[in-house]
């Protein structure tokens, strides 16, 4: 769930910090228009992740699209950097 809030409310952040948690984000907005987010690090962390994740799942896409060899599950393990 999503909370907006104006930018001005960072003048008591612990307010706006109290508002955050897992999974739940708050938008700051400037001017009535939404500008920034704040969120707990463990969301960032796993959307970062994510989006490294699909990225590099595009990119061996793209490779076996234009003719790439297949690669094993440890190939695969091993270019994500997952550890088995």
């Amino acid at each position: 769930m999503t909370l907006s809030m104006p930018v001005s409310s960072l003048t008591n952040y612990n307010n706006v910090l109290s508002e955050v948690d897992s999974g739940k984000e708050v938008v700051l907005t400037k001017n009535g228009r939404s500008k920034y987010a704040v969120i707990d690090i463990e969301t960032w962390q796993y959307t970062t992740s994510m989006l490294r994740f699909l990225s590099d799942m595009k990119a061996v896409d793209e490779e076996m699209s234009s003719g790439g060899k297949w690669h094993t599950s440890e190939d695969m393990f091993q270019r994500l950097g997952i550890e088995q």
